[in-house]
């Protein structure tokens, strides 16, 4: 098992190099192909208010997208892996659909944590919709930091649901080439701590010696719970299912998944 084909989305210049970096580390590990997908809004959805009128000229978009191309080139080239740019030019306002109907051939996406500071991340930042909508498993790299290299020690946030145990298994091959993996159950039970032997003997079966631990809850948020291990452990890959749900065509996460989205410290692999 392997991740053949990598989808890396990229519409922010500034933070290119940060999303990249984490993507040619995985090409290289994998021999993967990656694909550099860059969605472009057409002139009409560049003016939308929604987008914050921001986007600019034809001129400027087309000068934003050169900068892509040509940092995605000077980064992939001369490497072990293959590489692909790929530019859609999106007509309308659903810059998430574009994204999409390229991403289900993928079988890695790497996205970026929504910026705050960046007036357009709301319009063109989507990891949440990727996780939710796409089918295939999201890596998400934090708007703060620089990850040159991700899954040297792996953290599972584990619970035995359908999601969870999807993340596990879409993220075996980082597991299996980590140096460290531990497997973390955040209990509301404080006094429970016996951990779910299943998994761990599941992961054994492949080679992963993973460390247990169950973690109570009380008087903090599992999420933080969650941030405060992952620190301990200086893990440098977060595995966890996601859980949302769609309403009006808005998509949300729920609880645990949306105060890790928000404060991730950690490049997160989510599957839902």
């Amino acid at each position: 098992m392997s991740y053949k084909t990598i989808l890396v989305q990229l519409n922010d210049k500034r933070r290119a190099e940060q999303l990249l970096e984490p993507t040619c580390f995985l090409a290289r590990k994998f021999d993967s192909h990656v694909i550099g997908l860059h969605v472009r809004p057409d002139k009409f959805a560049s003016t939308i208010p929604s987008l914050g009128g921001q986007i600019g000229t034809a001129s400027a978009g087309q000068r934003d997208s050169d900068e892509l191309a040509d940092m995605f080139a000077d980064m992939t080239a001369n490497k072990p892996f293959t590489a692909q740019w790929q530019i859609v030019e999106q007509i309308g306002f659903d810059i998430g659909e574009a994204v999409m109907r390229h991403a289900r051939y993928a079988d890695l996406i790497v996205a970026g944590q929504p910026d705050p500071d960046w007036p357009l991340s709301a319009a063109l930042d989507i990891p949440e919709r990727l996780v939710l909508e796409s089918g295939r498993p999201v890596l998400v790299i934090p708007y703060a930091g620089r990850y040159q290299e991700v899954g040297r020690i792996a953290m599972i946030a584990w619970k035995p649901t359908r999601e969870a145990a999807r993340a596990v298994f879409d993220a075996l091959p980082l597991l299996m080439s980590a140096s460290s993996v531990q497997i973390l159950e955040v209990s509301e039970d404080v006094a429970r701590t016996a951990p779910d032997a299943l998994i761990a003997e599941t992961l054994g079966r492949h080679g992963i010696k993973a460390k247990q631990r169950v973690s109570g809850a009380s008087g903090i948020s599992a999420g933080d719970e969650i941030l405060s291990r992952l620190a301990d452990a200086t893990a440098d890959l977060l595995v966890m299912g996601a859980y949302g749900h769609s309403r009006m065509r808005e998509i949300v996460f729920g609880g645990v998944t949306r105060h890790i989205a928000r404060h991730m410290t950690a490049p997160t692999l989510w599957s839902h």
